[in-house]
């Protein structure tokens, strides 16, 4: 099991975001309007409904031009301050909505295999965009990599190859500007893609860490349930709660040997239920309740075990398929 933001093992590597991107541009498909509450005008005096609708006008004009995401979000920086925060979150969702659906075409010219080899001679750990463009002599292949990064992408390896995907650390310059909940969920996608969760069926982050993503998951969807953006979090916390109760393929929950829940689980696990015990949350009530569950067998996944997760977190009901 792999987060549906970055790769779908069952369907091959070439899948890589293309599922969410089809999602998320299907649940916004005409304009991502709905869900997006009018909001007061922007602080700045001079702004006018008239003016801001001008500016959005103009965005939307550039906006899907060919190649014109660059321009687009220098665009957008230079005049969000101008707008008001409903033109301003319209717009910034539309920006996603774009980048994500230009994802796929730059990932094919990624993937074609000379250039992936040039990309690979040059790579080093951890590198972005940046630093492979400052190592290539290739002019075509710089204009590349300087196209997917000013476009909104991050560079991350998935199985030995080079991908982009989206780059939400890149939509923080504008969360001073946009309505309460696409601010929490820019920040909630930033960490996503920032500290990549899984990775070819293992679990690439700490148990705590895990959790306490999905309460923020969790925050969310209850402070803003009419949101916009309310499917693309639940569907991640579908995937965290399932990270949470079964494990992955190459990180499970308990042993496929011994049937023995992992050890480093039950101690984060407990450690953030100390940690929230105050906190009024859902999900922290279910997996007290799972613990509570488990440590009777003695963390072992028993029977007893099996019929609570499938009576209480049921993988049918939290897969996104």
């Amino acid at each position: 099991m792999t987060s549906s933001i970055y790769f779908f093992k069952n369907k091959g590597i070439r899948t890589l975001l293309t599922a969410t991107a089809i999602a998320m541009l299907m649940q916004t498909a005409v304009a991502p309007v709905a869900g997006i509450a009018s909001a007061a005008p922007a602080a700045d005096s001079k702004v006018t409904s008239v003016s801001s609708a001008a500016i959005y006008k103009s965005f939307q004009n550039m906006l899907y031009k060919k190649d014109g995401l660059p321009a687009t979000d220098r665009y957008l920086e230079s005049k969000i301050s101008q707008v008001t925060p409903y033109h301003a979150t319209l717009m910034v969702l539309q920006l996603e909505n774009a980048r994500f659906k230009a994802l796929t075409a730059i990932t094919d010219r990624m993937l074609v295999p000379n250039v992936q080899d040039q990309m690979q001679k040059l790579y080093k750990w951890n590198d972005s965009f940046t630093q492979l463009m400052s190592r290539t002599k290739d002019t075509s292949l710089r204009s590349l990599l300087q196209q997917a990064r000013d476009s909104g992408y991050r560079l991350v390896t998935i199985e030995g190859s080079l991908y982009p995907i989206m780059n939400y650390a890149a939509f923080e310059k504008y969360t001073s500007y946009v309505n309460k909940d696409i601010k929490q969920y820019i920040r909630i996608m930033a960490v996503e893609t920032s500290n990549i969760s899984t990775e070819d069926g293992g679990l690439m982050i700490g148990y705590q860490d895990m959790l306490n993503r999905a309460l923020n998951q969790e925050q969310f969807l209850n402070d803003y349930p009419n949101s916009n953006r309310k499917q693309r979090v639940q569907m991640l916390m579908n995937e965290y709660t399932l990270y949470t109760f079964y494990g992955l393929d190459n990180t499970p929950l308990f042993d496929y040997d011994t049937n023995i829940m992992a050890e480093n689980a039950q101690k984060g696990y407990k450690a953030v239920l100390q940690r929230n015990a105050s906190e009024d949350s859902a999900f922290l009530k279910k997996l007290n309740e799972f613990m509570d569950v488990v440590a009777e067998s003695k963390f072992e996944k028993t029977e007893t075990v099996e019929k609570w997760l499938e009576q209480n977190v049921s993988r049918n009901e939290y897969s996104n398929q």
